[in-house]
């Protein structure tokens, strides 16, 4: 053990002798409430986090729904629309007279012409099928 007079004791006197201990009390009590603002702070980012990876993950799953809706409706009405271009062309060549009028482009309309191509393109008629399922129009295109 250092004797009581030791030359680091008398060191650590002097030094703490130069300290105002109102000041360092001060600092300590600053030091707190910031810990405690900090620790406030911490814990509503945390619980912000929480929230917004759960509403991420609802978003996520509505998002890749109403794409799969998308797109069952772009098939459902490629699918529509080749039964109507098929239906225009027997028409056509059950009744000449009739579409003798009619310019033959209109008639047979090259798929061509659409500006997005299909393996992008979306679909519409399944949110259709949601909204209106009391009008049965799917089952009454297929039996066209």
């Amino acid at each position: 053990m250092d004797p009581p007079d030791s030359a680091s004791r008398v060191f650590c006197s002097r030094i703490l002798s130069m300290v105002n201990a109102d000041d360092v009390n001060a600092i300590i009590l600053a030091q707190k409430n910031m810990l405690d603002r900090f620790e406030k702070t911490n814990e509503m980012l945390v619980n912000f986090n929480n929230l917004s990876s759960v509403r991420l993950q609802q978003m996520s799953e509505r998002f890749l729904h109403h794409t799969r809706t998308l797109v069952e409706m772009k098939r459902d009405l490629d699918s529509i629309f080749r039964r109507i271009r098929m239906l225009k062309g027997k028409l056509a060549r059950q009744h000449p007279e009739a579409f003798s009028h009619v310019p033959e482009a209109s008639l047979l309309e090259d798929e061509d012409e659409d500006p997005i191509p299909p393996s992008t393109s979306w679909s519409c008629w399944a949110g259709c099928k949601e909204a209106f399922p009391e009008a049965g129009l799917k089952s009454a295109l297929n039996n066209t």
